[in-house]
């Protein structure tokens, strides 16, 4: 997080779509009035209907809602709405509107992405009831920034679709609708933790990405000889962490493919051994 946005230790970023209406009303009542990070919330709505969403969720909990306009410093204990023709990014310590996006409106991968980059491990994303898939990209870069991504349960939802299209390496928690405001001010307290799970998430996640690049399930290799072959690209590109390798990936593609070949090598040298057949004047090597 940037030095001008450290006036908050927490984001809380939240995107629904139908039924999230009720599943956010749930979230906001709550919210206690002592809430100390800013909440920004992306409702799919139809553009062409005015919106009471402000309206209705500032009924429904102590904190102060308001809807986001151009520009809008981010202050804590606040919760913003996106309009429903606009997109929002995170820029520092503000929230910014755009008429860039595509429908549907507000993107809530738009939304997540860019406060993943500005906020990092002290972003929390939740998605909750809806349909499509609006949420699940922008959660798995909150989970590659160190983030912690809360899905409503599935099981409960109204519109169990959003939650269910992001990857169960990616969610952190699962849990019912009234219960994610406590959750949310336990973790932003300190009092609630998620770090011991934080890191096999973001491996797992970043496992599934390089599926979708390579073609390769490296989740069936075995997770032993996966983290040695990573520890030693770690030690090669100089990087403590793997949430620290997983962000030198995404500014270097090139060491995607060379982390993939060193995965890749234990597969070649089983089927170069399984086809070199010794004798008694013959050495097998692999080239």
């Amino acid at each position: 997080m940037s030095e001008s946005s450290q006036r908050f230790s927490h984001l809380v970023v939240i995107g629904s779509s139908a039924g999230g209406i009720e599943s956010l009303s749930a979230v906001v009542s709550a919210l206690p009035a002592t809430f100390s990070a800013p909440v920004v919330i992306a409702q799919h709505l139809s553009p062409s209907r005015s919106s009471s969403l402000v309206e209705i969720l500032e009924r429904r909990g102590p904190l102060p809602v308001r809807a986001i306009a151009d520009r809008t410093r981010l202050e804590p204990g606040v919760v913003y709405v996106v309009p429903p023709h606009r997109d929002a990014v995170i820029s520092g310590d503000e929230i910014v509107l755009s008429d860039e996006g595509t429908s549907p409106q507000p993107s809530i991968d738009r939304l997540f992405s860019s406060a993943a980059e500005a906020v990092g491990e002290d972003l929390i994303a939740v998605v909750l009831s809806g349909t499509g898939s609006d949420g699940a990209s922008g959660a798995r870069d909150v989970k590659y920034a160190g983030g912690t991504v809360i899905i409503e349960d599935p099981e409960t939802a109204a519109y169990p679709g959003m939650p269910l299209s992001l990857a169960p390496s990616i969610v952190d928690i699962v849990t019912n609708r009234d219960r994610i405001g406590e959750l949310l001010n336990a973790l932003v307290t300190g009092q609630f933790m998620v770090s011991e799970v934080s890191e096999h998430g973001q491996l797992q996640a970043f496992l599934a990405e390089l599926r979708e690049h390579s073609g390769i399930d490296f989740s069936t290799y075995k997770q032993p000889m996966i983290r040695r072959r990573l520890q030693r690209r770690m030690a090669a590109t100089s990087q403590a962490s793997i949430l620290e390798y997983i962000r030198y990936v995404h500014h270097h593609p090139t060491e995607r493919q060379r982390l993939v070949s060193s995965f890749l090598i234990k597969v070649t040298e089983f089927f170069a051994i399984r086809n070199c057949t010794p004798t008694s004047n013959r050495t097998c090597s692999l080239s």
